[in-house]
């Protein structure tokens, strides 16, 4: 175990780049902030940019629901309420926890190898950005001077006693909208990361197989049970960058590209292998502190 009081060392080996675009297939709803001078009728409004007013997708609700469909799959336990949350904890390496063999550490998880966890200070190794509307969807009209770029959905729930309707408008994002999006994987070699190139492969194997889970099984955003959120990945090759032994970039490419030169996702999910052979033999011991 290492010692808490000596500093720690990283090192960067390179990046791995997945990108593409999402691509509303029913109306998206990801709630924003009421504005007390918004147009009226609208009970849940999505967020928006608000310099812009365009819609987008926060990289945090991407991630967030990536994070839950994997824990869900691993069937992890949810052991402790923080804040009326029910989460996994893992014990930290304090030097007190060390006489326990039995208690799991977070860098052991393959959730929290990638996503971090910030119960123990385990760091995250993936960076989800925010989502924006393609270049191509303002300009097929979703944004136009002061055209809605929303559609409101009137849905109505109905008492079971006195069968009265209480109507609700929600604001979604209207099927058909297209966002860029991009998440960076970074490679590096720590304490908590001795050999990368060993968990390269599984940590993409997870990342898009949750991508996959999200377009097939799942959706994005809120009301997902009534319609909301299904949505469809479009990915482009996927970008690998090594920074050690030498600085080199290539792209880890998919089978059949459609017209547009996006790839599959259940294709993309098995090149895992492909990228981490990129970095060469794993290392044969993490970096002396």
């Amino acid at each position: 175990m290492s010692d808490p009081k000596q500093p720690k060392t990283i090192k960067l080996l390179g990046y791995v780049k997945i990108y593409g675009e999402i691509e509303a297939v029913t109306g998206l709803h990801i709630g924003g902030t009421a504005d007390a001078i918004d147009k009226g009728g609208i009970d849940s409004p999505v967020i928006k940019n608000p310099i812009t007013n365009e819609p987008y997708i926060p990289g945090s609700s991407l991630r967030g629901r990536m994070r839950s469909l994997l824990e869900k799959k691993n069937g992890k336990p949810l052991t402790e309420m923080t804040k009326g949350i029910w989460m996994e904890i893992y014990e930290d390496d304090k030097k007190e926890d060390a006489e326990d063999g039995n208690k799991k550490k977070a860098k052991d998880s393959e959730v929290c190898r990638v996503f971090g966890n910030a119960h123990t200070g385990l760091p995250s190794i993936l960076i989800v950005r925010d989502a924006l509307y393609t270049e191509e969807t303002k300009n097929n009209g979703y944004i136009e001077s002061d055209l809605p770029v929303t559609e409101a959905k009137m849905e109505i729930a109905v008492d079971r006693i006195t069968a009265q309707a209480l109507p609700r408008t929600i604001e979604r994002v209207p099927s058909g909208a297209r966002f860029d999006f991009s998440m960076v994987y970074r490679v590096q070699q720590d304490e908590n990361h001795p050999n990368p190139t060993d968990t390269l492969e599984k940590d993409l194997k997870n990342i898009l197989e949750a991508l996959k889970d999200i377009e097939e099984f799942d959706g994005l955003g809120g009301n997902t049970a009534r319609g909301h959120g299904q949505v469809k990945f479009h990915l482009k090759p996927l970008q690998v960058t090594v920074l050690e032994p030498k600085q080199q970039s290539s792209e880890i490419l998919g089978e059949n590209p459609d017209a547009k030169g996006f790839y599959d996702l259940k294709k993309m999910a098995t090149k895992g292998a492909k990228v981490a052979g990129e970095f060469g033999p794993a290392p044969s011991k993490a970096p002396t502190t």
